[in-house]
């Protein structure tokens, strides 16, 4: 009957579903319950004590223009008020996370500070000591942004801080496009992410959320083991971290993309197949088990709703053919195209038995492709340029992360410390590096008129 009647109410329409709700306010607010991503981030948190994990730490520079620091805050408060996700605490305290409950809250008006910033190295450092606080989730404010002063009248910054339970890169991006708002326009709605976390329970139960699961579990079996490390990772780890940052010119990049194109699938795909040769050699051999993150806003409406609707799916990566970029690219192309069918599955429902210490029970080493940011933007006509910051953790145990741009590609891994030495980091770093130059190199040795098949 349970199973039946959640069916039905994944067949409504929108329109149908919003009519139920506003006829059902106290049951709408009575169901209110993490969701299966919620739920490991709030278990992270009791693993790792404090340390600041799953936690947004942006820091915004804004250069070129003057910037109005007072219309920047009345920006920041007038979005917190509008999306419910950053009026939500949490009421609980069950490590498990059981019985824990979000409670949103008429009013929560986000922490502001208002200083003054001389560099890059002071904000940066400011915006880390935030992300450090540990947070009040029974009783917030969730939301911590400082809004600073720069060295000159047409410099300024934007830090961001604030914990993954409510927010994600799509909900910074969401925020970065309230603040360029223009003054003569009115803000988007703004949908409450109850209602697509409803949403997402009605769908597991439907017959197309069961032939994701059937996807997922197949995709999983008999999977590898997790790659290796050099100290053992049977207690499991507190998560402290550390970076190795990488850059990789415009040719490398646009090598890479043209390698895509040849094989009719994306730049994602062509970085993930570079991203794949250098773990396959890492790990000596070429099946290899990857965690994707995926924006989570497939469903209808969920494309304006600040919180945390990221997935993280696994990609399993096996038959590289010739062992050559552009087989790699087509093998990475066709397994990104069967896991985008069922990428609304949440991955923390995914079980198999490989069960990998630390924070999440299948992956050990994740992918991150962030092109959310490519386009050029501006605030108050001030140029905006953003930096996801090193906050001395490590989410995984690897996370191999590629953000292109106009000059090419720039990128970080990210490593557990108490799993890896640095060498280790970056001799992988190194082989990345390495194998794109060949990529690149040998799609334009590939390219009609220079010497390869047309």
């Amino acid at each position: 009957m349970t199973a039946d009647l959640t069916a039905r109410l994944a067949a409504l329409t929108p329109e149908q579903r919003a009519l139920l709700r506003a006829r059902l306010p106290e049951a709408r607010l009575a169901t209110q319950q993490l969701t299966p991503g919620q739920l490991r981030l709030w278990r992270t948190r009791q693993w790792v004590a404090e340390r600041p994990v799953d936690v947004v730490c942006q820091a915004v520079h804004l250069t070129g223009a003057p910037v109005d620091l007072d219309l920047l805050a009345e920006r920041v408060r007038g979005f917190a008020a509008a999306h419910e996700a950053l009026r939500t605490t949490f009421d609980g305290t069950a490590e498990d996370g059981t019985g824990v409950r979000p409670a949103v809250r008429e009013a929560l008006p986000p922490r502001l500070v208002r200083t003054r910033c001389a560099g890059a190295d002071a904000a940066h450092a400011l915006a880390r000591e935030l992300a450090a606080e540990p947070f009040d989730l029974a009783n917030g404010p969730l939301l911590r942004v400082v809004l600073a002063e720069g060295a000159t009248p047409d410099e300024a910054w934007l830090l961001v801080v604030v914990p993954n339970l409510v927010f994600d890169a799509w909900s910074f991006e969401l925020l970065l496009d309230e603040l360029a708002r223009p003054a003569d326009t009115d803000p988007p709605a703004a949908p409450p992410f109850r209602d697509v976390a409803c949403d997402q329970r009605g769908w597991l139960a439907s017959a197309v959320g069961r032939a994701a699961a059937a996807h997922w579990a197949s995709e999983v079996a008999d999977a590898p083991p997790p790659l290796p490390a050099d100290r053992p990772r049977s207690a499991g780890t507190g998560r402290a971290g550390a970076r190795v940052d990488f850059a990789l010119s415009r040719t490398v990049a646009d090598g890479i993309l043209t390698a895509a194109q040849r094989a009719a699938t994306t730049a994602y795909a062509g970085w993930l197949a570079v991203a794949w040769a250098a773990l396959a050699e890492h790990g000596g051999r070429d099946d290899v088990l990857l965690g994707t993150f995926t924006a989570g806003r497939d469903r209808p409406g969920s494309t304006d709703v600040v919180g945390y609707l990221l997935n993280v799916l696994p990609v399993r990566l096996r038959d590289a053919g010739d062992g050559s970029h552009a087989a790699r690219t087509r093998a990475a192309g066709a397994a990104t195209r069967a896991g985008l069918a069922h990428a609304a599955y949440p991955g923390e429902l995914i079980t198999e038995r490989r069960r990998v210490p630390g924070t999440h029970p299948l992956l050990d080493a994740v992918f991150v492709f962030d092109n959310l940011g490519e386009a050029t933007r501006e605030i108050q006509g001030a140029r905006v340029a953003t930096a996801d910051l090193d906050k001395g953790t490590a989410r995984y145990d690897l996370t191999l992360a590629v953000y292109p741009g106009p000059d090419g590609a720039q990128g970080w891994l990210e490593y557990d410390t108490e799993l890896y030495e640095e060498r280790t980091a970056r001799r992988i770093v190194e082989r990345f590096t390495a194998l794109a130059e060949q990529a690149a190199a040998e799609a334009t040795r590939a390219e009609p008129g220079k010497g390869g098949p047309a």
